[in-house]
């Protein structure tokens, strides 16, 4: 039996586990209550979110759940594969509809082999949906706080002005800098 290792890390940050760990307890769980004798594939996409799929080796794996190659997919956790109510929905469709199933090895009740687990993977792909959208939530009231103090955030400057770094002095006495569009008189004419 082919069983993939799927394993996803946003961003190297030296926090959380990384990509290595991710396989090795993956490939330990595979080895002590699946098959000794699997093969065992194994998909990494290290820099990528979890809100889309679009992920190079993440699509590799479909194409070959796709061509019956693999008939177990394990990971670490399930916010590995995705965030969203509907990105774990159709995940999991896709995995019903080729006869392949699905283990979280970090949440043992995620496992699509019981009609419990199916369950489960669905209460849990709301939580993880309603993370995400209290995040994005969050940033976005953050950065419009910054953008109502006057600070630059980001991106490209419009024409006329040029993004300066200030030095300043917090509440608490901390120093703290912030980035502020100044004027270019050659480009503002």
């Amino acid at each position: 039996m082919n069983i993939a290792i799927y394993s996803r890390k946003s961003l190297f940050t030296g926090k959380g586990e990384s990509i290595e760990n991710q396989i090795q307890m993956c490939k330990q769980y595979i080895l002590t209550n699946i098959s000794r004798e699997a093969e065992i594939m194994i998909y990494e996409d290290e820099g990528y979110s979890g809100g889309n799929t679009n992920r190079p080796k993440f699509q590799e794996m479909i194409k070959e759940i796709k061509s019956g190659k693999i008939k177990r997919v394990v990971c670490y956790k399930l916010d590995r594969i995705g965030r969203s109510v509907a990105q774990l929905s159709n995940m999991f469709d896709l995995l019903d509809q080729y006869d392949c199933s699905f283990t979280s090895i970090t949440e043992q009740q995620f496992d699509t082999t019981t009609p419990m687990g199916r369950a489960m993977i669905n209460i849990a792909s709301t939580f993880a949906q309603l993370e995400r959208e209290t995040i994005a939530e969050r940033v976005r009231d953050n950065m419009i706080g910054l953008a109502k103090t006057g600070r630059w955030l980001g991106g490209q400057a419009p024409l006329g002005y040029s993004p300066e770094k200030m030095i300043y002095i917090d509440d608490e006495f901390k120093e703290r800098t912030l980035m502020k569009l100044t004027p270019v008189e050659d480009e503002q004419k």
